[in-house]
């Protein structure tokens, strides 16, 4: 199957073990993935809390944040979530965002494989329900532009 032409070729494993999941937000989402151009792409998969959550490609740990245990749909909570960052081999950031604190064994500049556990999902920061977020940028940084991507799969 031909990847489709939107996500210019960035076509990755999925992000969690097991399922199925459901897609509660995809991109421009109108809950919050419309507000800024970083997350205008990404997509929000509900999961239980603890589910793994695995590397979509080979890559490079390059930020971790799991100190946070907020949750809740609250605006304090808006800025205060969790998350993975890796360079994939492709030049792109992934972001993993509301994952468990703590959840991780893993360090910036750790190598992962594709469906590597990094993480367990959760529910920490500005979360109606546990999920998580996923978007990917074409350089680092938390004001970076989001970009279109896909999952590998039949359908």
């Amino acid at each position: 199957m031909n990847p489709p032409s939107w996500t210019a070729g960035r076509v990755y494993g999925f992000p969690l073990a097991g399922g199925p999941f459901k897609c509660s937000q995809g991109p421009g989402g109108k809950l919050t993935h419309f507000a800024h151009a970083s997350t205008y792409h990404a997509v929000d998969l509900d999961c239980p809390v603890g589910t793994a959550v695995v590397a979509m490609a080979d890559g490079t740990i390059t930020e971790i944040r799991d100190g946070e245990t907020a949750s809740g749909v609250d605006v304090r909570n808006f800025f205060r979530w969790n998350q993975i960052t890796v360079k994939q081999v492709d030049g792109t950031f992934a972001e993993y965002v509301h994952i468990k604190a703590a959840t991780s064994t893993l360090k910036p500049g750790d190598q992962v494989r594709q469906g590597q556990e990094i993480a367990q999902s959760g529910d920490v920061g500005f979360c109606p329900s546990p999920h998580l977020h996923v978007e990917v940028h074409v350089r680092e940084g938390h004001d970076a532009d989001s970009v279109p991507f896909a999952f590998l799969g039949s359908e």
